[in-house]
């Protein structure tokens, strides 16, 4: 599940940090269409939205889409739905664009009409202010200048009634005529001087205003207690409806908490803190060496809204830590290649590995399991209702995102919109699973594939590179 990210990127590490992807990918079906979306959310709100949708099928007539609230009153009242363009040049793909005029989290309806009939499909988008737009310079250029021009003509006019308001036509003002139409120019002058201090002081209080409205997310500190991790969660303070008690189960966990070693980002762990208040969270230490891990925690609050909480632990001495349970996992690998070695001789293959990929595109990655045979496996399981996990980390840090076979979007937000979601009326489980996914900027990756077999989770890592357009 990804996070607003985006976006959207790292502001820097500790309460201010922020990861996350700026774009919202999902795959699902539209009553008889199979239909990829891509939404790319607005950086300032109010904003406008772009969203792309892929279908399989070329026989559709036409894809409407409507911007709807998650909750509230006026979740029940959509507005009149906006048509998508179809590109000229691909019958499956059409494009759109949606105002996003608060934020929240938004339900993107994408209705389908074609051959096969109609169907419908919602995809959770949450939309926060992330940035200030700055004025173009020869935009501030020419509005400078024409405030200039007015000023001086305001002034002008001024001093000109005074002094020739009541001047017989082809006579000249007096002394007093012209005295008194210079201390009304000084007066007007001033006026206009006081006008645009006010307005420039008018600006700056909406400027704060709105800047502490754009996005923080809520911070966490963690502290090691004897064999304990503790995770305390704070509010920098943004929108006053932000709580720290509502979170809502995604696969059966309030919390997704992903620890990775760091610089080295060779070592993974996909724990699940419980809560113990509002606000706190615990978790039982496994075995850690000393030094520094990244944590990067997953939450969805009640109206959907999702959060990638980020923080820096310091483990100064070795700990023994205690064995994982449940849902728990952990992998390491010491190299990064189209392959990943699992138990038993079998392998994690990247299947697309050699596809070309470039920032922002949507894209598939897709991970197939082998025996030591090099034959597809048939023994895979379901891992939290999912086929497989990803977590997609730029190497530098900004970037995480925790991506499902259905795309970005969290399950717990989905039940939301579209009811209960999994994988559990599956057979076999097939030994391919592929994540949409688009990164979100040039540099390098490592990806985290997470599958069971047998009753245990298993993960292989990959390395990804972007380059610069």
């Amino acid at each position: 599940m990804t996070r607003i990210a985006v976006a959207v990127l790292v502001c820097g590490w500790g309460a201010s940090a922020h990861v996350g992807s700026p774009d919202v990918f999902f795959e699902g079906a539209a009553g008889p269409y199979r239909v990829s979306v891509v939404v790319r959310p607005p950086a300032v709100i109010p904003g406008v939205a772009e969203v792309e949708v892929r279908c399989a099928s070329s026989a559709i007539d036409r894809v409407l889409l409507t911007p709807v609230a998650m909750v509230g009153e006026s979740a029940k009242h959509p507005p009149t739905a906006d048509l998508a363009l179809r590109d000229k040049s691909d019958p499956g793909y059409f494009t759109g664009s949606l105002w996003f005029m608060v934020t929240a989290n938004w339900n993107v309806r994408v209705r389908m009409e074609g051959a096969a009939g109609k169907g419908e499909l919602s995809v959770p988008v949450p939309a926060a202010a992330q940035r200030t737009m700055a004025m173009d310079r020869t935009l501030a250029g020419v509005l400078g200048l024409l405030c200039l021009i007015l000023s001086v003509g305001v002034v002008s006019i001024v001093s000109a009634a005074v002094r020739e308001a009541q001047v017989e036509p082809g006579g000249t003002p007096g002394p007093d005529r012209l005295l008194r139409s210079r201390r009304y120019a000084i007066g007007a002058s001033v006026a206009v001087v006081t006008v645009l201090v006010l307005g420039r002081l008018w600006w700056s209080a909406e400027a704060g205003n709105y800047d502490r409205y754009i996005y923080k997310p809520l911070a966490m500190t963690p502290s090691v207690e004897g064999d304990s991790l503790r995770l305390r969660l704070t509010d920098p303070g943004w929108i006053r409806s932000r709580a720290l008690d509502d979170f809502l189960p995604d696969h059966g966990h309030l919390m997704h908490l992903f620890v990775v070693r760091a610089p080295e980002l060779d070592r993974v762990w996909h724990l699940h803190p419980e809560r113990v208040e509002s606000g706190e969270f615990r978790q039982a230490l496994p075995a850690l060496a000393a030094g520094e891990y990244r944590l990067f925690a997953d939450v969805v609050h009640g109206n959907g809204f999702p959060e990638t909480l980020t923080a820096l632990l310091t483990i100064p001495a070795t700990q023994a830590g205690r064995a994982l349970e449940g849902d728990d996992s952990h992998g390491q690998a010491s190299s990064f290649g189209p392959s990943a070695p699992l138990s038993g001789g079998h392998r994690l293959v990247w299947s697309n590995a050699g596809e070309r990929l470039r920032a922002r595109a949507p894209a598939s990655f897709r991970f197939r399991v082998d025996d030591d045979k090099g034959k597809p496996v048939r023994d895979l399981e379901l891992y939290m209702g999912m086929q497989g996990h990803a977590v997609f980390l730029k190497k530098d840090l900004t970037v995480f995102a925790h991506v499902h076979p259905g795309g970005t979007v969290p399950m717990a937000a989905l039940a939301l919109v579209a009811g209960p979601h999994s994988m559990h009326a599956m057979g076999e489980i097939p030994a391919e699973v592929s994540f949409p996914y688009g990164l979100p900027s040039p540099g390098e990756y490592r990806v985290f594939v997470q599958v069971k077999r047998s009753g245990s989770v298993e993960t292989g890592m990959f390395d990804v590179s972007v380059p610069a357009e």
